[in-house]
């Protein structure tokens, strides 16, 4: 499957995706304890990217972990994450910041998985 960035996919498409644009919303956890909840004080990292298919149908999005041991960019499933538009927030599901760490690493040379 061909990957391509939101940007590159709507610059390229006679039917570009107006969605929320998501770049620069913190990601955090929804886990407490084990407990899952809006109300979380770990913040995973921040959207740096979002990866869709050839439909245009988001598959990841990219989260810089930041000052993490790694200092690297990671791919978060689509099905992993929730958008808060309202809090500008990402909530990635049943993730905390050490299983981002393990994540795979976003390369900006990958096209396809």
């Amino acid at each position: 499957m061909a990957l391509v960035t939101l940007d590159e996919f709507n610059s390229k498409s006679a039917n570009p995706i107006s969605s929320t644009q998501i770049k620069g919303f913190s990601v955090h956890s929804d886990l407490i304890a084990g407990t899952l909840t809006n109300k979380t004080e770990e913040k995973i990292g921040t959207v740096s990217n979002v990866l869709v298919n050839d439909a245009g149908q988001i598959q990841y999005i990219v989260v810089d972990l930041g000052n993490s041991p790694s200092g690297r960019e990671v791919m978060l499933p689509a099905e992993r994450a929730r958008v808060d538009a309202d809090h500008q927030c990402v909530y990635a599901s049943a993730l905390t910041k050490e299983d981002a760490e393990q994540l795979p690493t976003f390369d900006t040379q990958m096209r396809s998985l």
